[in-house]
């Protein structure tokens, strides 16, 4: 016989309807929990594989570049068909023997720290390029804004070796150069002041020739870095030299920095920024406990109101 409460009506047992009031509950978070992993996994926005900059294959390649007499006091570069005989143009960088400097500026936002930026270089040196220089001359540098000391980041050529060198110091070989040799390269650097954060990745002709580098003063050595390019050299080479960039692209990620005309063969699987993290792996596998545990209780809860509905029919 039920019991009836104050007004006549008859009183309804709880433990059901608290049991159904969690079940909903923990229905309705389950999908959360699941996108949680989804999202882990998810692609790059579609802005990420679209390049910053582009070097413009004809026209007016001069005005993609910011310029200023002092860094073109020994030389201004020239547009000039490319070496490739793609029927595109190419820029041309020379300095005479005791000559400084050629270079121009990449209109693109200075990198701060915590950015990631993505290049693709490619260029040719000419056939009586000096490779042989037991001194610095620079293709490439990511240069700090103060006025006095070497870039944290730079590309050289030097005693026949292609390096990557930090403040002028910490030299990296990125393999043997010489006279005529086409230079292509993909890089990846993560500006930082912390040194455990500032990273330096290197493929050159498709193949990853330094890894996860990480310079000792870090990739940044103030507030920010500017990149140049073209040729910046001791006085004291005697020798005259000469290059012709072919192609150019900044992008925030591999693929956006990727074409036939950049040289860039590498794939997404070399790029560290698209293996996940110790921290990601962690995250994930707690993701996936707690989901999987949430199920067994969804489960278990639905097996007992089912059960406590059976009892109340044939009470």
């Amino acid at each position: 016989m039920r019991t009836h409460d104050a007004v006549g009506r008859s009183a309804v047992p709880r433990r059901p309807i608290a049991l159904a009031v969690v079940l909903a509950a923990l229905v309705a978070l389950a999908p959360g929990v699941f996108a949680g992993t989804a999202t882990a996994d998810s692609s790059p926005p579609s802005g990420a594989d679209r390049p910053l900059w582009v070097l413009p294959n004809s026209g007016d390649l001069l005005a993609a570049f910011d310029r200023n007499d002092y860094n073109e006091q020994d030389g201004t570069p020239r547009e000039v068909p490319s070496r490739s005989g793609s029927g595109q143009e190419a820029l041309e960088f020379s300095l005479d023997g005791g000559d400084e400097r050629t270079e121009v500026q990449p209109r693109i936002p200075m990198q701060r720290e915590g950015d990631v930026q993505y290049y693709s270089y490619s260029a040719v040196l000419a056939d009586d390029f000096p490779t042989d220089v037991t001194t610095w001359q620079l293709l490439l540098q990511w240069h700090h804004n103060g006025d006095s000391g070497s870039p944290p980041v730079a590309i050289e050529v030097r005693d026949n070796r292609l390096v990557l060198s930090a403040e002028g110091e910490d030299r990296q070989d990125l393999g043997p150069v010489r006279g005529g040799d086409r230079i292509d390269l993909t890089m990846r650097i993560a500006f930082s002041r912390d040194s455990d954060r500032g990273t330096v990745d290197v493929w050159r002709d498709g193949n990853r020739v330094l890894r996860d580098h990480r310079p000792p003063g870090g990739t940044l050595l103030d507030q920010s870095d500017y990149m140049k390019l073209g040729l910046y050299r001791s006085d004291s080479i005697d020798e005259p030299g000469r290059l012709w960039l072919e192609d150019l692209r900044i992008g925030p990620s591999l693929a956006s920095v990727r074409s036939e005309e950049s040289g860039s063969t590498v794939t997404d699987e070399d790029d560290p920024q698209s293996a996940p993290s110790d921290s990601d792996d962690g995250m994930l596998s707690t993701v996936t406990w707690v989901a999987g545990g949430m199920l067994v209780l969804v489960l278990v809860l639905a097996a007992l109101l089912v059960r406590s509905r059976r009892g109340r029919v044939h009470h």
